[in-house]
């Protein structure tokens, strides 16, 4: 299992780096006004929505957990009062550059390559702070679709990072950079495990990505997996997190192997309150 998984890592990795310069199509606006270079990272809308919480919230109250979409500086308010606990932490899992500008979420994209490919969190960090700080208030700012089609420009009338958001409205933040439909590396599995195995009882964590879906939904199911006092097995994890709003991850076999990868940790090192870290043990079969 441990094998066959980290072959798998390296094989997609490999393909990642070999083929990032041809993502994506030659987008352009509906009446050929933008034309986007190679080495051009553009603002996308990530988000405008009026609500007051941001898509595919829902709270898994028994785990002191929650999930959702990227959200807006005006659904930061809402979203702790819906939330509704004294501690809250927010788990920010998007590896490409993101913030809030004016009333919109914001990220940065490429369409040849992918943003931050490679970056740990805190590359990832330091990369968004600096392309923020760009943004001068009262300057004229594109945002753009993803497909290239342009949103609107609007003025800039205030800018900050997601953190600082949280932050200022009284919850913590935390930081995991994940590639949009990849796993965490095993590096980032490290850090997460000693995060939840010291984080105080009563902090619920709130789990988000871009759409709510995959990185958020598996990143829920490997807290569940830490925390599974009825012993359930995997399928029932990924069932009763499906059942409260996430998504299949059943369909992407790399993932799969994952989640497998990971349950089989916390089985094997629990007792050890894992003291060896998983990057350690997902290569302990590997032979040379």
């Amino acid at each position: 299992m441990n094998s066959k998984f980290l072959k798998k890592l390296s094989i997609l990795s490999a393909i990642l780096i070999s083929s990032s310069t041809l993502i994506g199509a030659f987008p352009k606006s509906d009446n050929n006004s933008y034309i986007f270079k190679k080495n051009k990272d553009v603002i996308i809308l990530d988000s405008d929505l009026k609500t007051p919480l941001p898509n595919k919230f829902r709270d898994a109250t028994l785990l002191n957990i929650s999930g959702s979409a990227q959200f807006t500086k005006d659904q930061v308010e809402p979203l702790k009062k819906a939330i509704n606990k004294p501690n809250i932490c927010i788990v920010d899992l998007r590896q490409e550059s993101h913030g809030l500008l004016n009333d919109l979420a914001i990220s940065y994209h490429n369409f040849y390559k992918l943003v931050n490919n490679g970056f740990d969190s805190v590359e990832t960090t330091e990369k968004e702070i600096s392309e923020l700080n760009k943004i001068k208030i009262n300057s004229q700012v594109n945002i753009f679709h993803k497909n290239g089609k342009l949103y609107k420009c609007v003025e800039a009338e205030s800018v900050c990072t997601e953190e600082n958001a949280v932050i200022d409205c009284g919850m913590q933040y935390k930081r995991y950079a994940v590639r949009d439909g990849g796993v965490p590396t095993p590096e980032t599995v490290d850090d997460f495990v000693n995060f939840i195995k010291n984080k105080p009882d009563d902090l619920h964590l709130h789990f988000h990505c871009h759409a709510g879906e995959g990185r958020t939904t598996t990143f829920m199911v490997l807290y569940q997996i830490m925390n599974n006092q009825n012993n359930l097995t995997l399928d029932q994890i990924l069932s009763y997190q499906y059942n409260i709003g996430g998504v299949v991850l059943t369909n992407d076999g790399y993932r799969l192997d994952f989640l497998e990868s990971f349950y089989e940790y916390i089985q094997e090192n629990k007792a050890s309150n894992y003291d060896t870290p998983y990057s350690q043990w997902v290569v302990k079969d590997i032979k040379c």
